[in-house]
């Protein structure tokens, strides 16, 4: 209680709608029971929606009848006439006269700024120029400028701030930095042909989706007025120039006011708004530049008449109907309004307000953090005020967390452990490529490197080359709450902030036995009390493993650990996340008759393969796997693994097991191909000393049971709290370790670096 206090006293003019209908608590309680044992912290990629707003729109399309539009009929009138009050709502939104704009209904706002980017009245002699920080939406839109000979090229735009915050826009304040020019056709213009009569097109966000600060709506004017002073008389600076604003996000909670700001194209999402309806958004277009764009096909709804077996087509005059080609999503757009009245009712400056005062309170509060050494723990992407009354801050606050010693967490895994303590947010690029390697410092050879090394959107791939390929987003809605915000920092604290331990120092431990005990696993280790529990093997990748007493080393860790995998007919290699089947495949070897047996319940009999012959093998094969480990050199690896094929007997097996066609393949040779050094030099393919088999990072996996014993307590004192059914329970062999100890404090083993077991030495990666 003393923490929201303290929170209330900075933010409580501007938090939970003071002078509103409802408080933010009344909000919740009656409209968004549903959050009860949820903190939903992604509104940037879509945000939620009103319990009482989805009732109003189910009573609408339960007691309304609405037809086709394009129609004479009572239900067909009703429906348009439904549809001319919602292009005004969205039109007053903005504040916009219907004198000087349209609203154009699109399946979503990437449809919106296709329809911009296909139509518009591109030329050899236009320029396409837009900002880092844009989603790949409006990066496409360089595909149809560049096809028609355009000029393109990206810009970094610097603002001046006043002390409190604010922007402070002027020609003289903004500073322009370009990117090189791209162009497909050089040949077709010279620069000094560059003449005023070509069309050019700005775009950059209202507000960045992966940083979260908002660009000054200034810029309007600025680059239409003043294009060729802020770009410093570049030749691509001639002729007229047009402006689009992506506000799929910003639109949420500041919209642009077009009354005072001439941009001649604005893309909106609804459930960026409001959360439903998906697969609808709009595109606002000022009256004089959609008599520009060039149409080329036509579809129902959009002509007054065409004739079949001639070239003949005459097309509506309507903005809305020349471009809405088919019938658009009538019933959806009937759902905005239910949608707008909740805007209506709470206002969208307070909106603003609210949601400000979390990111500001989070941001604070995540900058704060430290190590036991005082080393920070949170990187904040983002060049805004820590001040309330900064407008430059939207909803976002996008970071990556590092470790005492300065490395990263890998975001996948803050998006995991969240997960689990029931926090959803986002984590990855955002399908902002720019604003991500912008605020990332990944320069083009880190992005190339990282396509190489087989990392793609949406991967796991999160750290590569020692740097983050992504962040973590957290983005708050007007229903968010100081508890929501408050559950996220308690997170932070307890799953990655460093504290003083003595068990954090590491053990070097002293043995009683051998490498591979003959007297048995509870025999005791070091001093400390730590000891050996367990040995688990697991010969193929995701299969089920099994446990021993003892078991002898070879220069890839356990003999015969992971030394064998499963590929699909695409190559893709199958893993428990993809096919939950192959955890039902159990294995064993049998050392002294070298024979790996296999059951699976989903086949009769069971396989049995020797291991020292090649009886059963049939060819070669080569492919490449991406390493997250650091290697003693200092390189991060993609490795290259040589592998041998059996024959379809053995195949067939095992696609019957796991329910697809794949095939079974065993490690016979394998490379490192170093990419980058943690000092940025390059490095050359080279052998190793030792064979690496297909283990995810590294050879021996560990874990304690101290340690899945407080994340079992956790999950029962979260179970408890919320009163959901039992507890879960997890079984440390959930984590698929190869050794589990006993004996130590929880996590002891995070801060290891050697350990001895009986007279072998192991260093922790």
């Amino acid at each position: 209680m003393e923490d929201k206090e303290e929170f209330l006293k900075e933010f409580g003019d501007y938090y939970g709608y003071p002078n509103g209908p409802k408080t933010i608590n009344e909000i919740r309680a009656t409209e968004f029971k549903r959050l009860k044992d949820t903190v939903y912290l992604d509104h940037a990629g879509a945000t939620l929606y009103s319990e009482l707003q989805m009732e109003a729109i189910f009573k609408d399309l339960t007691t309304s009848v609405y037809g086709n539009p394009h129609s004479q009929s009572d239900s067909s009138s009703t429906t348009s006439d439904i549809v001319r009050e919602a292009r005004q709502q969205v039109l007053d939104y903005c504040n916009a006269s219907p004198k000087d704009y349209k609203c154009i209904f699109t399946s979503g706002a990437t449809a919106a700024l296709k329809l911009v980017g296909e139509n518009f009245p591109w030329s050899c002699k236009s320029t396409f120029m837009y900002t880092m920080e844009n989603h790949n939406s409006v990066l496409g839109i360089r595909e149809y400028a560049l096809n028609q000979g355009a000029a393109a090229f990206a810009v970094d735009i610097k603002e001046a701030v006043d002390q409190d915050g604010a922007s402070r826009s002027s020609v003289n304040s903004v500073k322009v930095s370009q990117h090189p020019v791209q162009r497909r056709n050089e040949a077709e213009v010279l620069e000094g042909e560059l003449t005023g009569d070509a069309y050019n097109l700005f775009a950059y966000p209202s507000e960045c989706n992966f940083s979260g600060v908002r660009f000054s709506l200034d810029l309007v004017n600025i680059v239409k007025q003043n294009a060729e002073k802020i770009l410093k008389g570049s030749p691509y600076s001639k002729g007229r120039w047009m402006v689009l604003i992506d506000a799929a996000k910003g639109c949420a909670t500041q919209p642009p006011d077009l009354s005072i700001y001439p941009v001649d194209f604005v893309a909106i999402s609804f459930y960026k708004l409001f959360g439903y309806p998906t697969g609808l958004g709009a595109l606002i277009i000022r009256n004089d530049a959609a008599k520009l764009l060039k149409k080329t096909y036509f579809s129902g709804g959009t002509v007054a008449a065409s004739i079949a077996d001639i070239d003949f087509v005459r097309r509506r005059d309507g903005v809305e109907e020349h471009f809405e080609d088919g019938t658009i999503s009538f019933l959806s757009i009937a759902s905005i309004r239910h949608g707008f009245k909740i805007f209506n009712t709470l206002t969208t400056s307070a909106m603003c307000r609210h949601i400000m005062s979390l990111a500001m309170f989070l941001k604070k509060k995540l900058l704060a953090f430290r190590h036991e050494n005082g080393e920070s723990v949170c990187t904040l992407y983002d060049n805004t005020s820590l001040k309330v009354s900064s407008h430059d801050s939207g909803s976002i606050v996008s970071l990556n967390l590092k470790r005492p010693d300065g490395s990263w967490f890998g975001y996948r895994e803050v998006e995991k452990l969240a997960s689990l303590s029931g926090i959803q947010l986002r984590t990855g690029c955002f399908c902002n490529p720019g604003a991500c390697a912008k605020y990332l410092g990944l320069s083009h050879s880190d992005l190339l490197s990282n396509l190489e090394a087989g990392h793609v959107c949406w991967d796991d791939n999160d750290v590569i080359n020692g740097k983050p390929t992504g962040a973590v987003r957290v983005s708050f809605g007007y229903m968010s709450t100081y508890e929501d915000a408050k559950k996220f920092i308690d997170f932070i604290r307890s799953s990655f902030v460093s504290i003083p331990s003595e068990f954090k120092k590491g053990y070097l431990l002293r043995a009683k036995s051998n490498p591979y005990p003959t007297e048995g696993i509870e025999n005791r280790l070091s001093s400390s009390g730590c000891y050996l529990k367990s040995i688990t093997i697991y010969p193929i990748k995701s299969c089920a493993g099994f446990s021993v007493q003892s078991w002898p080393l070879s220069s890839a860790g356990l003999k015969y650990d992971r030394e064998w995998l499963l590929k699909s007919w695409t190559g893709e290699i199958l893993t428990q996340k993809k096919v939950p089947e192959m955890s039902l495949i159990s294995t064993f070897i049998d050392l002294n008759q070298q024979i790996l047996s296999v059951e699976s319940p989903c086949c009769e009999g069971k396989l049995q393969i020797k291991v020292d012959s090649d009886s059963y093998l049939c060819g070669k094969e080569e492919f490449y796997l991406h390493s997250q480990r650091l290697q003693h050199n200092g390189y991060f690896s993609i490795i290259r693994y040589e592998v041998r094929c059996y024959e379809n007997e053995i195949d067939q097996w095992f696609s019957n097991a796991v329910g697809q066609p794949c095939s079974l393949v065993r490690c016979c040779h394998s490379q490192y191909c170093s990419t980058l050094s943690n000092n940025g030099s390059m490095g050359m393919c080279r052998d190793v000393d030792s064979r690496v088999n297909f283990a995810n990072e590294a050879p021996f996996l560990l874990i304690s049971e101290e340690s899945v014993s407080d994340l079992n307590n956790r999950l029962c004192s979260n179970t408890q709290k919320h009163s959901v059914g039992a507890p879960a329970y997890v079984n440390p062999m959930r984590f698929r370790p190869n050794l589990v100890i006993s004996g130590g404090e929880p996590y002891a083993e995070d801060g290891w670096r050697n350990l001895k077991i009986g007279n072998t030495y192991f260093t922790a990666e």
